[in-house]
């Protein structure tokens, strides 16, 4: 497999894109000479991140089809042209495989390797899947799963159970020993304006408490969480030093993080998990079948975490809350111990070795 050719696909959120990645890394770590392109959309944040990785990059005219209104008939269009394309593309290049990491940006290009007759597999992060996964499953040689379908919905013989990816640094973190206490704020990729507005309610207990902060708000929502920290007095020098439209060195904040304000997405799950970072979650209330609330309520079983329903966030003094959390140090060794032990070793691994399988049994 030293000439591998493989092309990942996926694209939209960083749910998506960030275990695209991981594997991506893990394949060019196993094969260092395996040529990886990643295929995605234009209109979404994979093409600064694979920039940022070294990967060739392959750019789709599409755009999500469901919830779009009039806009869906045109978006319906985009894609059958991008299927077009993605075979003419295929046909000019000898491909081993591709793999596809749900949103709308990968069914082009499964579609059109699967009418080449090239091995395909997917990967689903979530507990619910989305609309490209549900009918890419249907024809697709492998379905890689980061939890068990309790719900059903991939033929059995199809599913293999390898967890949720995530990025090799994220996966070796070793949290930094210090003197302080420092808060992770996270509202996903995209950030999140609910979460956003419980971190202003937070801005001057913090402060007062010299508890440090970081704080990834999203581009959309960036000037106006730049004015409310402005407002509780904190400089522009600060201001860059705390809060962020993204964060690309994940890594660095996670080594320092005791706790998180998040949302509960997969990705952030898995990446929780793996450094011991427990959170107070407060699930997007639209995911698809609920599957945040899920997950959250997953980690708060097992005492590793929080969960408030962002319909009842104006019910508790959050502010009080989080304080009493990060003060309380004893509270925090055990969440953050609790939630380590559910972390999904080697997941990157798993789904490169089912590639292989994959592969190898083609040829």
């Amino acid at each position: 497999m030293n000439t591998l050719s493989i092309i990942v696909s996926t694209g939209g959120t960083g749910g998506h894109i960030f275990p695209a990645l991981a594997v991506a890394d893990e394949i060019k770590k196993q094969y260092p000479n395996a040529h990886v392109l990643f295929v995605g959309s234009l209109y979404g944040k994979e093409k600064d991140l694979c920039q940022k990785n070294g990967l060739d990059f392959y750019g789709l005219n599409v755009r999500g089809i469901k919830g779009r209104g009039f806009k869906a008939i045109s978006a319906l269009f985009a894609m059958l042209k991008a299927i077009l394309e993605s075979y003419r593309f295929l046909g000019r290049h000898q491909t081993d495989a591709v793999i596809g990491f749900g949103g709308y940006a990968c069914f082009a290009v499964l579609a059109a390797a699967k009418l080449r007759r090239i091995p395909t597999m997917i990967h689903e992060q979530n507990a619910v899947a989305g609309l490209a996964n549900t009918i890419l499953a249907k024809f697709v040689n492998t379905v890689c799963l980061s939890l068990p379908d309790t719900k059903k919905q991939f033929n059995p013989k199809k599913c293999v159970l390898t967890g949720n990816p995530i990025r090799h640094d994220i996966a070796n973190v070793v949290k930094e020993k210090k003197e302080y206490t420092e808060l992770l704020i996270m509202g996903g990729s995209l950030g999140a304006v609910a979460i956003n507005s419980v971190a202003v309610q937070l801005l001057s207990i913090l402060r007062d408490n010299r508890i440090q902060s970081i704080h990834q708000c999203g581009e959309k929502d960036y000037p106006r969480m730049v004015e409310a920290y402005k407002s509780h007095g904190y400089s522009k020098e600060e201001i860059d030093t705390m809060l962020f439209p993204f964060i690309d060195n994940m890594a660095e904040v996670y080594a320092k993080a005791d706790f998180a304000l998040c949302r509960a997405g997969a990705t952030s799950i898995a990446e929780l998990t793996a450094t011991k970072t427990p959170a107070l979650f407060i699930p997007f209330p639209y995911a698809a079948g609920d599957h945040q609330t899920a997950n959250a309520q997953t980690i708060v079983h097992h005492h590793g975490g929080m969960m408030i329903q962002e319909s009842e966030i104006k019910k508790y003094p959050m502010d009080e809350i989080i304080l009493s959390i990060l003060q309380n140090k004893k509270e925090l060794v055990e969440m953050a111990e609790n939630i380590g032990k559910l972390a999904q070793k080697d997941a990157a691994g798993k789904v490169v070795r089912e590639l292989d399988k994959l592969i190898q049994k083609q040829r």
